[in-house]
């Protein structure tokens, strides 16, 4: 929670203006980092973040190191008995500010701050895929999907999540994208015959069954009991499949 804390925000693209405007809703200061001397964010956003009375920018600057303390914790278990700290993982540890470098005169100081926020894009990696499906024109790395599904351009390949979403580029949009592959998925294995095991599997068990069903009676007419005894089989395949021989039975 950046409520009433002061922030950093680095990047000069979309992303860091929009970022910078949403946190300048709760922090009592945004401070924007770029290492050019303008944004490449589009006009209104950019204008929207230079006239914002919480933000301000820092230009020709660039990050050096950000800077943090391990504070106390009430877990005793990081800690030997003599005090002295044996997992460090375990620690916790705060921003405390960040040091910046001025790419003119080289000169560095240190801002105080309590979270750093990096918005300088990314790039998908998916560079494996490539002359395997068709990418998007206008995002590069990204996979062109067709609209509205998560198809690409070869069959049975699909992609969801921040490889195909240029847009949102959000955990929760790419959980959302990533059930629709799965629909998907199954549609095109269902379309194409493919996937049927478990069909297969019944066909099996109930030429089994059948089979089964034949030695019974000849095994009952020799005075020995032909009930299956699940504790005498400790194989869990055997098991496995006795249970699917029982459901099978109740169907029919």
């Amino acid at each position: 929670c950046t409520q009433k804390k002061s922030v950093i925000v680095v990047g000069g693209g979309d992303a860091a203006m929009e970022d910078a405007l949403v946190l300048a809703r709760t922090s009592s200061k945004v401070t924007v980092i770029h290492r050019r001397d303008q944004f490449r964010a589009s006009k209104v956003l950019a204008d929207r973040v230079l006239d914002h009375p919480v933000i301000e920018v820092v230009w020709n600057t660039t990050i050096q190191e950000i800077l943090g303390e391990y504070v106390e914790s009430n877990d005793d278990s990081a800690s030997s008995d003599d005090g002295s700290v044996d997992d460090l993982d375990q620690q916790q540890k705060v921003v405390k500010g960040a040091v910046v470098r001025d790419v003119s005169s080289g000169e560095t100081r240190t801002l105080k701050c309590d979270a750093v926020f990096v918005a300088i894009g990314h790039t998908p990696n998916t560079s494996f895929l490539k002359g395997v499906v068709d990418f998007d024109a206008s995002a590069p790395g990204y996979v062109q999907t067709m609209v509205g599904s998560t198809v690409t351009s070869l069959p049975g390949l699909f992609a969801a999540g921040d490889v195909a979403d240029a847009v949102y580029r959000q955990a929760i949009t790419s959980a959302g994208s990533g059930a629709a592959a799965a629909l998907d998925a199954e549609r095109y294995l269902s379309e194409n015959g493919l996937g049927n095991e478990q069909d297969d599997l019944e066909a099996e068990l109930l030429a089994e069954l059948m089979g089964d069903s034949a030695s019974s009676s000849a095994s009952s007419s020799g005075g020995e009991d032909a009930s299956y005894n699940v504790y005498a089989d400790d194989s869990s395949t055997a098991n496995a499949k006795q249970f699917a021989r029982e459901s099978v039975r109740a169907e029919l």
